[in-house]
């Protein structure tokens, strides 16, 4: 495909969720950036408009807040967009259906990535007889870069030059450091960050073996509990649950030596910041394009017949015991210290 962009070299990009979603386009607009000098308007929620921040692609954002989204006010927030960009391409690295109805008012070129939808559901129905080969070609950031870069959809490419970068300042890293001094006077243990929580609920452990976890590793480390969300009981750590912005997240994890976390949004922050990341996958699966990936990245998981079982990891599962939890804690505990060693 042949991008037409205006003499200033810059587009609109339409990207409103989820905050993993946004976190992987950090990072494809920074190779863009670097890659072919482009320049890029921004159009998000409001939420996740902070991981865009100090980014040297993004001139200027438009932060949709949840009133703007609503069916009347979304309409006519799209005319205005229109209006005000008309001279500027629109790259829907979304394809929804709001993302379309944006596109049928711009006045210029919209080019939209492939999702693959299908294809997807395709492979989902028929518990990966079809589609599989075709899905691991390229992953999600590759699908959004190769609109523009055609080169990051070759199968050679090395994939981790797309992975999500998050722009902190040095006052925000300091803040966060204080923090954690705060928090743990002994300096002599690494700190690892535990995300406990996740969209829908089987795509993270139970409670009861995050708890047996957190009190293991809290033996050799200092265990900092990180994230948005209520638990039910208590876990062994100082907790910071709540108490963070994202980008105050974001430097948190910066000065943690771990993240270990389920399928979450908070995966991609971390290895935005360049944090070694231990990843647990269960419901959800590579053919899906959103594994992290680069040299700090570790994944485990457990092959079972019905993974994965739904696009999203919004089914429960019907197994006695989950592909998550199929994974036993002597194994994340080793990684770890491989990890940290």
């Amino acid at each position: 495909m042949k991008i037409s962009l205006p003499d200033s070299n810059t587009a609109v990009v339409f990207r409103l969720s989820a905050m993993g979603d946004v976190a992987l386009l950090t990072g494809v607009l920074a190779y863009w950036h670097k890659r072919c000098q482009t320049k890029f308007i921004l159009i998000t929620r409001a939420e996740f408009a902070p991981l865009f921040e100090n980014h040297p692609a993004v001139i200027s954002m438009e932060k949709l807040s949840k009133e703007q989204l609503t069916y009347k006010e979304y309409h006519r927030i799209c005319k205005k967009l229109a209006e005000k960009y008309a001279d500027f391409p629109l790259f829907d690295l979304h394809a929804s259906t709001r993302s379309r109805i944006l596109a049928r008012k711009w006045k210029t070129t919209v080019y939209r990535y492939n999702k693959m939808p299908v294809l997807r559901r395709l492979f989902l129905w028929t518990k990966g007889k079809i589609g599989k080969s075709a899905l691991l070609q390229k992953n999600v950031c590759q699908r959004y870069a190769s609109l523009l870069s055609e080169e990051t959809a070759v199968p050679s490419f090395d994939r981790s030059l797309l992975k999500p970068q998050i722009f902190l300042t040095e006052e925000e890293k300091k803040t966060a450091k204080n923090i954690l001094k705060e928090l743990f006077p002994d300096s002599s243990k690494k700190i690892i960050a535990i995300h406990p929580f996740a969209t829908h609920s089987a795509k993270t452990l139970p409670l009861h073996r995050w708890q047996e976890l957190c009190e293991i590793l809290g033996k050799e480390y200092h265990i900092l509990l990180v994230g948005k969300g209520e638990l039910s009981g208590q876990m062994q750590g100082k907790s910071l649950i709540n108490k963070t912005n994202l980008r105050e997240l974001c430097a948190v994890l910066h000065a943690c030596s771990l993240l270990l976390t389920g399928d979450s949004g908070p995966m991609h922050l971390a290895n935005g910041v360049g944090i070694p990341l231990l990843a647990l996958f269960g419901p959800t699966t590579r053919e899906w394009g959103f594994f992290p990936e680069g040299e700090n990245v570790h994944i485990l998981q457990k092959d079972m017949p019905c993974r994965p079982c739904s696009l999203h990891g919004k089914q429960k599962c019907a197994q006695a015991v989950s592909c998550l939890e199929k994974i036993p804690a002597d194994e994340i505990l080793a990684q770890v210290k491989i990890i940290l060693s």
